[in-house]
Order: C-alpha cells, then sequence, then structure tokens
C-alpha cells in the first residue's frame, strides 16, 4: 500500500501530465500557425533535443532581420529570456551572454550561456555554444519572404539541437521544450508584427 507521501506524488505528477497536455493544446497567441516538432534523440555522444519550428509573420524580411539581430532588446518581449549582453562584434560575428529560465511548472531552472552568432545577412542566423548550462546548443534562424492567406511576410523557420547541463524530467522533457521553444516564436512573431 503506498504511503501518503507516495500518492501525492503520483497524484502531483499526473496533474503535471495533464495541465502540459491542456497548455500544449491551448492555441497559439500569434494569428499565424506555429509548426513545432521536438524529438529527443540519442546518440553515441550523448542524448539531445532536436528542434524543429515555423511560423509566419506579417513583416517585411527586412523588419524580421532589425528584431532578430537587435539581441539587447530581446528579454523586453521573449519570456524566460532575462538578460542578454553583447561582449564583442566583430563584422558578422557576435559573441553574446544571455541569461534566462527554462523549464515548466516545478521544473524550471537558471540558465547561463556564452554563445557565438553568425550572421549571414539577411536570411539566416546561427547560434553556437561557447559556454554556459548546456552540454549541447546549437540553433539557426532561416527567413524568407513568403505569402499566407494573400498576406506578404515572412517565412521564420528554427531549428536546434540542445541538452542542458541539468536534470530535465524524461517523462515531461519533450512538452517543457516544446512550450519554451512555442512561447519564443509566438513572442517573435507578436514583436515583429508590430
Amino acid at each position: 500500500m503506498p504511503t501518503g507521501k507516495t500518492t501525492m506524488t503520483i497524484a502531483a505528477l499526473c496533474s503535471l501530465l495533464v495541465a502540459t497536455a491542456a497548455m500544449l493544446a491551448s492555441p497559439a497567441v500569434s494569428a499565424s500557425p506555429i509548426d513545432i516538432a521536438v524529438t529527443r534523440n540519442h546518440t553515441a555522444e550523448q542524448p539531445y533535443f532536436d528542434i524543429r519550428a515555423s511560423g509566419f509573420a506579417n513583416a517585411t524580411p527586412e523588419r524580421v532581420w532589425q528584431v532578430l539581430t537587435d539581441y539587447e532588446r530581446q528579454p523586453d518581449y521573449v519570456p524566460n529570456l532575462l538578460r542578454a549582453r553583447i561582449l564583442s562584434r566583430n563584422g558578422t560575428e557576435v559573441l553574446l551572454e544571455q541569461d534566462g529560465r527554462g523549464g515548466l511548472f516545478v521544473f524550471h531552472h537558471a540558465i547561463h550561456l556564452q554563445v557565438r552568432i553568425t550572421e549571414k545577412p539577411p536570411s539566416s542566423i546561427e547560434v553556437a555554444l561557447v559556454s554556459g548550462d548546456m552540454k549541447r546548443y546549437s540553433a539557426r534562424w532561416s527567413m524568407s519572404p513568403a505569402e499566407q492567406a494573400g498576406v506578404s511576410g515572412t517565412r521564420l523557420d528554427y531549428t536546434g539541437a540542445i541538452e542542458p547541463d541539468f536534470f530535465v524530467p524524461p517523462l515531461v522533457g519533450n512538452a517543457i521544450v516544446q512550450t519554451d521553444i512555442r512561447k519564443m516564436l509566438e513572442a517573435v512573431i507578436i514583436e515583429l508584427e508590430k
């Protein structure tokens, strides 16, 4: 027979899973749909989350480039990004320091990163880990002119491979990453469409 402590833990986990499912099923805040796929990959090196996300913004490619490369202003609108500071810039290479928070419900963790950004105007931005609270971190933004429902704008594609340097619960890991990426992409699109 389970103890009161075990019963409470199981009940809390069930509540967490139900709440996570409800959150993921809720409609996106932005007007256009956001497609996201998060898979857990295992390699000889280490496991990691593989991320593929895309959305449409009613904004010109020039506006998208301007917003996505204004790194120090991103904490103003990106959830869980608390601080971003450019440490150095050399042409199209930027060394950026970021502080943020990742996770869902009780699974929150402070994240500190230094990343190297390679800008390839006007169509892509590549991000690579230099140091910080990740075992693996790389990301790429790709932007291209597009049309959706007769409206001209920009298609945004985000790909990434991440593995935190802290425990992520296996049962809800994909949901945590998917929720964080969805919130980020929604916030970016809302900012782009202002």
